[in-house]
């Protein structure tokens, strides 16, 4: 696989300090190599896209950004942390208070509400009732779903699904979000609301974004787009 790019030392100082910062990073399965001694920056409050054949690992790199996979060798900092030494309870707390992921397979919990999907993050964030329920009411109405929040999740549309695993990535207020082909399974509609949502939390609230994505919506927004070439045999 081609190395991705890496940022510009001027783009660097511009910005102050990067969201997450690969170092000597390589990720193997088997014998199948993924990455090979990878060093890559996210710039905070970017909005980066990643596009590239399926099969090329995207959705490996945004995982290792997330701490849901470990890279082999090297090592992974988010927000200044090194996620990679982390144990699996503080890394799990750690990423429920700053990444909001958007995965491609959802992993909601078919049996409960959307609410109650939507407010799992901040019982990992150790967020107060109280708050749980202003976060959880005012993320609903922001993507358009509060009128669906007593149903229960197995009951949606692949749509419907899409949208709650929006809100669950933004309900804390997160400062990375991580989205896996996130207009994939959406209608146009749908997808212009959270394209909108996007740019605005980019813009306005100077979230850092990285999207794996084959649309060209994606793309437009995005500040920059890398590219990876080679499909892993």
């Amino acid at each position: 696989m081609e190395q991705l790019g890496v940022l510009s030392r001027s783009e660097a100082s511009a910005q102050g300090r990067y969201s997450v910062e690969l170092k000597h990073v390589s990720k193997s399965y088997g014998e199948t190599e993924i990455y090979s001694d990878l060093h890559f920056q996210l710039l905070k409050g970017t909005f980066v896209a990643l596009v590239g054949p399926i099969g090329s690992g995207k959705t490996t790199m945004l995982n290792m950004f997330a701490g849901l996979e470990k890279p082999t060798s090297g090592s992974i900092l988010v927000l200044g942390q090194d996620i990679t030494s982390m144990p699996d309870d503080a890394l799990g707390e750690f990423r429920a208070r700053t990444v909001g992921l958007v995965p491609q397979v959802q992993t909601l919990i078919p049996e409960l509400t959307v609410r109650e999907n939507v407010e799992l993050p901040l019982h990992f964030a150790r967020v107060d009732r109280e708050d749980r329920q202003r976060k959880v009411d005012y993320v609903l109405e922001k993507v358009g779903i509060r009128g669906e929040a007593k149903r229960i999740v197995s009951t949606l549309s692949v749509g419907e699904k899409q949208m709650v695993s929006f809100a669950r990535a933004m309900v804390n207020d997160p400062p990375i979000l991580l989205l896996d082909e996130p207009t994939e399974a959406l209608d146009p509609l749908m997808a212009e609301v959270i394209l909108g949502l996007l740019r605005g939390d980019n813009l306005t609230l100077g979230k850092t974004i990285f999207v794996t994505t084959h649309d060209r919506r994606v793309t437009e927004l995005a500040r920059k787009t890398l590219r990876v070439k080679k499909k892993i045999p």
